[in-house]
């Protein structure tokens, strides 16, 4: 074919290329265009082997509907229902898939004759329900598939404009990290409150991928954030006894007894005003201080503590009032409605939710009125110095300043210069290893 090819005139020659050519990717795409597998775009990355390992089966992917059974879902794909409950009670051993969640993805897997011989059931990220057909035994066997993450530690680092929602999304990050940094922090500041313009933050943080993707954030190895000129530092550890917590760079645990405010970071997009916040008001009055927040915002306690009272007052509306060690006792007023599990003589935990926001009793708009008494007497809240619990113990305390040190060392250090990734990875190494004298990591 090639000799007579050669053969040809030029023009003829490049003619014929042109069109033998042109035949193949046609003929390519013809094959292409007709595989079997009536599903091209992949669901969940965690899925993404399936077609690759079962050329020769159908593929039919999913997401479960919303009160959707696993027989129903097994029948409208052809199965008949005998089939379906039989497949039902062999994988109940494994896993129940009277469980399935409204919005997961699954894939069935059936052989040209429209048998079912595989089926994938998404269960999380990185971990999926496998159930394949024993065709000489004639029965389904189920197993549970951890696919490991490829866990990189990253740092981040930004600056305050407008809140700190803004802020991490114009970082390139997920508004996921904003709620794991709020949180880190709300033993020290009110992220609805307490944020001025010009605050900044360095974090460094675990970051999980699949196949080169990623799926989530992990936790916050260590952070520091600079507010109102204050910097306040935050490092997880896990001592040689496999306590794992968070610690100021001094031991302290950074847990205390009372939160900074009873409502959650909210993700607010809107800018700032001198002293009251844009969307939620902020004021002190009347033995407490006010939390002006949309109805039905969550309320959490303070502090671990029993429920004193739970029900309802002409003037306080729906309320709770919970005592704490120490003849602590804490008041939440105007809720739209209590918790059902929240009544008298309940036991409580730090950041349970106890109630949504309100209007309630004597009150002129949607806010929470949140009060601390201590013995008998009103303090207020926001000024209150609660002292802290669990610091790392003394026998571990050298060991955990060097731990300290070396992460800080990362983000101080990243505030000036692009640290070079291998010199990271060797700092921030639970254990501490040797850099070469004669041969630094990372350095030319």
């Amino acid at each position: 074919m090639l000799q007579k090819i050669k053969n040809v005139p030029r023009k003829k020659k490049a003619l014929l290329l042109t069109l033998l050519f042109t035949t193949f990717i046609f003929t390519a795409a013809f094959f292409t265009l007709s595989d079997p597998q009536p599903v091209t775009e992949i669901i969940s990355p965690v899925l993404q082997e399936v077609q690759k390992t079962s050329q020769l089966l159908t593929c039919v992917q999913r997401l479960v509907k919303r009160g959707d059974t696993i027989i129903n879902a097994l029948k409208r794909e052809g199965i008949d229902h005998q089939t379906a409950y039989k497949f039902f009670t062999e994988v109940k051993p494994v896993y129940n898939l009277r469980k399935i969640g409204a919005g997961k993805p699954y894939a069935l897997f059936f052989s040209p004759d429209k048998e079912l011989l595989k089926f994938r059931y998404q269960l999380e990220a990185n971990r999926y329900l496998e159930v394949l057909k024993n065709k000489p035994a004639n029965c389904f066997k189920g197993k549970l598939v951890t696919v490991p993450y490829d866990i990189k530690k990253e740092v981040i680092k930004g600056e305050i404009e407008t809140s700190l929602f803004e802020s991490i999304l114009d970082c390139g990050e997920k508004p996921e990290l904003a709620d794991l940094l709020a949180s880190l922090y709300e033993f020290d500041i009110d992220f609805n409150r307490d944020l001025r313009k010009k605050d900044s933050f360095a974090i460094v943080v675990e970051k999980r991928y699949l196949k080169g993707r990623f799926t989530s954030y992990g936790k916050i190895q260590a952070a520091e954030f600079v507010n109102k000129g204050k910097a306040f530092r935050v490092i997880n550890y896990t001592d040689p006894d496999g306590k794992n917590a968070y610690y100021h760079p001094d031991g302290r645990s950074v847990k205390k007894m009372f939160l900074r405010c009873p409502l959650p970071f909210m993700r607010v997009t809107s800018g700032y005003g001198n002293r009251r916040h844009p969307v939620l008001g902020f004021s002190a009055r009347h033995n407490g201080v006010d939390f002006a927040a949309p109805s039905g915002t969550r309320v959490r306690t303070t502090a671990s503590g029993t429920v004193i009272e739970a029900g309802y007052h002409r003037g306080r509306g729906k309320y709770i009032r919970i005592r704490h060690p120490n003849r602590y006792i804490s008041n939440y007023y105007h809720l739209s409605r209590i918790a059902k599990s929240i009544r008298r003589g309940v036991k409580v935990e730090q950041s349970q939710l106890i109630g949504y926001v309100g209007s309630t009793g004597l009150s002129t708009g949607p806010h929470l009125h949140y009060g601390l008494r201590k013995s008998g007497r009103f303090i207020n809240p926001l000024r209150l110095k609660s002292p802290t619990k669990n610091p790392v113990k003394k026998k571990f305390l050298s060991q955990f300043k060097q731990y300290a040190a070396r992460h800080f060392l990362v983000i101080s250090g990243s505030r000036l210069v692009n640290i070079p990734k291998p010199v990271q990875d060797v700092l921030l190494s639970p254990t501490p290893a040797t850099l070469q004298p004669s041969n630094p990591v990372g350095l030319q």
